[in-house]
């Protein structure tokens, strides 16, 4: 209940800096957000022409987008939500205007990145689900480099089938194994995502 509060609250000051209409429109995100460091850092202020610096703010741009968060000589710094006009979201960490941290992105078409970023790109540990239907996503544990899958992973198939192995340049290559729901494994060797097997274990 203590948390309801405090992220209604939160919703209550960034409709003290907007239209109510446009602020209204994004309350369904607005609710499920987490609740920043708001209060170890003063309000932003209303006057958009002042500099933000070391403030908790929120600014609705002309296109539609939006940043709600901290600020650090008028950049984006620390941690904030920024709406994209087209309808994606990124939840974590900025540094001067960028993605950098820990973060989660969510697209428009159902996909979602959580885990880090360096200078506005994937890169590090992260997990990436692949929207496939409605209700089922392929689903990527693993290593990514300037924003690919790349390195050392674990991918989940739909149909319950995982491989684990390298992938390079967002592909599978390399040495592998894929492991059934039978519990069989075939070992592989890919290339650019396409396997060839090396044997079968039972």
């Amino acid at each position: 209940m203590q948390v309801l509060k405090k992220s209604t609250l939160w919703v209550l000051l960034l409709l003290r800096s907007f239209k109510k209409k446009a602020c209204l429109k994004l309350l369904p995100f607005l609710l499920i957000l987490p609740v920043f460091k708001v209060y170890a850092l003063p309000l932003c202020p209303i006057d958009h022409t002042e500099i933000w610096h070391q403030c908790f703010g929120s600014y609705l741009y002309d296109g539609g987008e939006m940043y709600s968060g901290e600020w650090l000589d008028n950049l984006f710094h620390g941690e904030g939500v920024f709406f994209y006009q087209n309808g994606d979201r990124y939840i974590g960490d900025f540094q001067k205007d960028i993605a950098h941290g820990m973060g989660t992105y969510s697209y428009k078409n159902g996909d979602v990145y959580v885990g880090e970023w360096i200078d506005g790109k994937r890169h590090g540990k992260g997990s990436y689900a692949h929207k496939v239907t409605e209700l089922e996503s392929d689903l990527y544990v693993g290593d990514f480099k300037e924003d690919k899958k790349d390195g050392v992973g674990l991918y989940t198939f739909t149909d319950g089938v995982r491989y684990y192995g390298l992938f390079r340049n967002d592909k599978m290559h390399g040495q592998g194994i894929f492991l059934y729901l039978d519990g069989k494994s075939t070992e592989v060797e890919c290339t650019e995502g396409t396997c060839k097997e090396s044997g079968v274990k039972e």
